[in-house]
């Protein structure tokens, strides 16, 4: 038995639906299924009645999602606790978002390390969409990623740097002599998008929804050199973040304003709930300190 396995079980009794867990970790219905399968036959009982429309457990499945809870509840206990040796041995974990070269992250780490050589840390690129469960799993004791889907109960934060959304369109785009556009006048544009296990491409679909329409994908990428050519070919438009058009630069490709400002700064992110191992509270402190300085400076 596994605890993804457990973790699988729990996603497809919240979700309602095996697709809609798959969706949720981003991972196909048919890795999921089997997953449930080999736990079933491990366990020697069916947990889901499959023969409804509607997946619904069974009377062994309803016993079993309160032992599967604790499970996941003891696992996470488990992984917390060790991480406070860990931090006797002055080392802590820390995930970011892919975004170090166009915010300037890595000289925060180089000055951090020059101060305190005798602390290590593990850096892990990982995608926006995993970072805050990856946080709640234990597995990193901080994360630095956009501000926009952070339940300010439930984790602290500190600012390393504003950035706001921008229509980024081709110097031949109809556009293109616009200073500033509203979101509801691109309801009818082709969108060129990052994956879906991107905070961009979640936060992207959510304001145009708000702005009243579901945009047009014409291509999904993991790559920005692939969303700005696409762009710059005028294929497409995109709505990226200023810093990132202004790190690229491409030159075929031109940044409009928002009529109405959408924000998506870049923060440092841990659990209030959670004690830090020493080291990583030293590294918030650092942090602090280096940013406030650039501030006044």
């Amino acid at each position: 038995m596994e605890i993804r396995q457990i973790i699988y079980f729990i996603s497809i009794v919240e979700k309602g639906s095996f697709s809609a867990a798959a969706d949720d970790h981003f991972i196909s219905q048919s890795s999921l299924s089997k997953q449930i399968i080999d736990l079933e036959k491990e366990i020697g009982v069916s947990l889901f009645d499959r023969s409804k429309r509607k997946v619904s457990l069974t009377s062994a499945g309803e016993a079993f999602l309160d032992y599967a809870h604790k499970f996941k509840a003891l696992n996470q206990n488990m992984i917390f606790e060790l991480k406070s040796y860990k931090s006797n041995a002055d080392t802590f974990d820390i995930a970011v978002i892919p975004i170090i070269p166009e915010y300037g992250i890595a000289s925060h780490f180089a000055e951090f390390s020059n101060a305190y050589p005798n602390i290590s840390f593990d850096l892990e690129e990982t995608d926006g969409l995993n970072i805050l469960s990856s946080l709640d799993e234990g597995r990193f004791d901080l994360a630095i990623t956009r501000h926009n889907f952070i339940n300010e109960e439930k984790y602290a934060t500190v600012e390393i740097c504003k950035d706001k959304l921008m229509v980024m369109v081709s110097k031949k785009n109809r556009y293109a002599d616009r200073t500033s556009i509203s979101l509801h006048e691109l309801s009818n544009d082709n969108f060129i998008v990052f994956d879906k296990v991107t905070d961009l491409r979640k936060l992207n679909m959510e304001v145009c929804q708000k702005a009243g329409f579901t945009p047009t994908i014409f291509y999904s990428s993991h790559r920005k050199v692939s969303v700005f050519s696409l762009v710059g070919a005028n294929i497409g438009i995109a709505l990226m973040p200023s810093k990132v058009y202004e790190y690229h630069n491409h030159p075929d490709v031109l940044s409009i304003t928002l009529d109405k400002i959408i924000d998506c700064n870049i923060v440092l992110v841990w659990q209030k709930n959670k004690k830090l191992p020493k080291s990583a509270e030293i590294f918030v402190d650092f942090l602090r300190h280096n940013l406030n300085e650039q501030q006044n400076n």
